[in-house]
C-alpha cells in the first residue's frame, strides 16, 4: 500500500494505519466501502433506517445495504 506512512500495533493488538493526509484517508475509506459493497454476502444484506433519522438526511425504511454503502462512498468522493 503506497499511502502508508508507518504500521504500529494499537494497545488492543490491532494495526494501526497511519496515511499522509486527510485526502488518503478519505480515499482508503472510499476504496474499502466499495471493495465491501461487492462482496456478495453484503449484496444480499438489507439496513433499516428507523424512524427519526430524517434529521440526519436519512430516509426511514429498509434498505439495500450494498447500495447503501456504495452511495457512501460517493458522498465521500464528492
Amino acid at each position: 500500500m503506497e499511502n502508508l506512512i508507518e504500521q504500529k500495533n494499537s494497545l488492543i493488538r490491532k494495526n494501526s494505519v497511519y496515511f499522509n493526509s486527510e485526502s488518503e484517508k478519505i480515499e482508503g475509506l472510499v476504496n474499502a466501502l466499495r471493495l465491501v459493497s461487492s462482496d456478495a454476502d453484503i449484496k444480499t444484506r438489507t439496513l433499516l433506517i428507523p424512524d427519526n433519522c430524517e434529521k440526519y438526511g436519512f430516509v426511514e425504511g429498509v434498505h439495500n445495504l450494498s447500495q447503501f454503502l456504495h452511495f457512501l462512498a460517493d458522498m465521500l468522493e464528492e
